[in-house]
């Protein structure tokens, strides 16, 4: 278990996110910040991204799943950053994308080293920072 809290710690650290570990799952809570433009609107409000891994394997690789929220307008370069990450997206890797007209939801789940999912989720994310 100790290297699964030094992994922890990183991924916290690199997503700056809080953490908390419950029913065997690392639980990390990102909160995103969306202005969305209706007319001559602005809305601004704050929705909390879901990060977790669980299940290690001895060859370090375990089920990483993320739930982030972004604006449409993100989506094409957040995908893409995703694809082109210098760790390549492994076999075992899943997409799934709610759309509506204002608020995008991306669902992933990976099996991979949780340190390379969090690093290209982080490289994806830091794009609208």
């Amino acid at each position: 278990m100790s290297e699964e809290l030094l992994i922890a710690d990183e991924v916290q650290r690199m997503l700056k996110a809080r953490c908390e570990y419950r029913e065997g799952k690392f639980h990390f809570t990102k909160t995103k910040k969306l202005k969305v433009f209706q007319g001559p609107s602005l809305f601004v409000f704050t929705l909390d991204m879901e990060i977790s891994f669980e299940h290690f394997q001895q060859d370090g690789a375990a089920i990483n799943w993320a739930r982030v929220y972004i604006l449409p307008e993100e989506v094409l370069a957040f995908t893409h950053t995703l694809r082109r990450f210098p760790i390549s997206l492994p076999i075992a890797f899943r997409q799934h994308t709610q759309m509506n007209q204002h608020i995008v939801e991306i669902v992933l789940e990976s099996l991979e080293p949780p340190g390379h999912f969090a690093r290209r989720l982080d490289a994806a994310l830091k794009l609208f920072e």
